[in-house]
């Protein structure tokens, strides 16, 4: 509370000189002048003294035959003197934080996201129809409201959300999702893979095949005809014949599938590196003459990759100098040798493979079995594995018969 006292009224850091500085501490005692953090330095005193007695210690100091040299300032007092002096920088800054609290309180930045289909421009006219735009007060913007007609205005927003954030607005939009529509066209069903047929379920159409049957792709599963009436039981009349008319094809033929891949590794394998070295030849040609430059006399390092930079002049006008250059450069490099054991280049091979077959087989098939063999090769360096992978699933695809 002390301090606060003293800042408010303001203190002045003082150093007293003398023959005695001690008799002016004496007298400042006997008139009730508060001093504190009293130091002592050579044979000055330094001191603190409260803004409002400074201005009595005049006739101390010439009773006291000392000198008194303002060392410090602080407190309140003197920081409204310095914003009085510079009133130009204090007017500014007001004008800026008001300009600043003006600006934060309009629309500058409107953001559109979520979109996918609908396009953009459709949202920001309807949004701008309601007051939602560049230069808005957002005051005077009902966001519920642009919430609530922008669906209605465009058939294809499901949802629609407003947020202000700083000087941005953002419109989240929700598109509807569109149910597919079925294609009603007369299609057949045909095998999308090869396999052997292992159970039929046809929902519409004529059955082409039947179970046990193998079949290519490309085969004719179910016919996009309606079906025939089945054979003349005995005892029974024949029924009309139905004309065969096209329709769409429909069922689920599940066959057994086979897959396989192939993957291998070395087993020693070789990394490069540059070492940063490198050596360069230039070769100029002027039509029919030569010059080289920086000729190399031998191979430039033990190891080494080439780069070739071809260049070729402009043609002057009227001309017929032909300039050309053949920059080469060398630039050394380090082989290292890295050996697996025969376990990890198996597991590496396997690996490749089993991604490789992965890939084609659909998340819907039911996988019967899955094997694997390493194959003999004539190179020892080289570990080759084949994966088989047997399922059953769906192999129906559905083409319009008119195409």
């Amino acid at each position: 509370m002390i301090f606060n006292t003293k800042y408010l009224q303001g203190a002045v850091k003082i150093r007293v000189k003398g023959p005695m500085p001690e008799r002016f501490i004496n007298l400042c005692v006997m008139e009730e002048i508060t001093l504190w953090g009293i130091t002592k330095t050579d044979d000055d005193l330094i001191a603190w003294i409260r803004l409002q007695d400074f201005f009595r210690i005049r006739p101390l100091v010439i009773c006291s035959h000392t000198k008194v040299k303002v060392l410090a300032r602080r407190g309140l007092p003197f920081i409204i003197k310095r914003i009085k002096q510079r009133k130009m920088l204090m007017v500014g800054a007001c004008i800026f934080f008001v300009s600043l609290y003006i600006l934060s309180s309009y629309i500058w930045f409107v953001e559109i996201t979520g979109l996918k289909n609908i396009s953009e421009q459709e949202i920001r006219y309807v949004a701008e129809q309601y007051g939602l735009r560049t230069g808005s007060g957002k005051s005077a913007i009902n966001i519920k409201k642009i919430e609530r007609e922008i669906p209605l205005h465009i058939s294809g927003i499901a949802w629609v959300g407003v947020n202000f954030t700083g000087t941005r607005a953002v419109i989240e939009v929700v598109e509807k999702t569109m149910p597919k529509q079925e294609d009603k066209l007369p299609a057949h069903i045909i095998a999308a893979k090869d396999g052997v047929i292992t159970e039929i379920i046809p929902l519409n159409g004529q059955v082409s095949v039947k179970s046990g049957d193998t079949v290519k792709k490309g085969d004719l599963l179910i016919k996009g005809i309606t079906p025939q009436p089945p054979a003349v039981v005995e005892g029974q009349l024949p029924k009309a014949a139905v004309p065969a008319e096209p329709i769409r094809a429909k069922g689920i033929i599940k066959a057994r599938v086979w897959y396989e891949s192939y993957a291998e590794t070395e087993r020693i394998q070789t990394f490069t590196n540059r070492t940063g070295n490198y050596q360069m030849t230039i070769n100029m040609k002027m039509n029919d003459i030569e010059m080289a430059f920086n000729r190399l006399n031998g191979q430039p390092f033990p190891e080494f990759e080439t780069v070739t930079i071809y260049k070729q002049l402009h043609l002057w006008r009227n001309s017929e100098l032909v300039v050309e250059s053949t920059i080469t450069i060398y630039r050394e490099i380090n082989s290292q040798h890295t050996e697996k054991t025969f376990e990890e280049a198996y597991g590496e091979a396997y690996t490749k493979a089993a991604q490789s077959v992965q890939v084609n087989i659909p998340e819907t098939a039911h996988i019967l079995s899955r094997n694997y063999e390493v194959l003999k090769t004539s190179e020892e360096n080289i570990v080759r594995v084949k994966v088989n992978v047997e399922t059953i699933e769906d192999i129906g695809q559905t083409i319009n018969i008119y195409q």
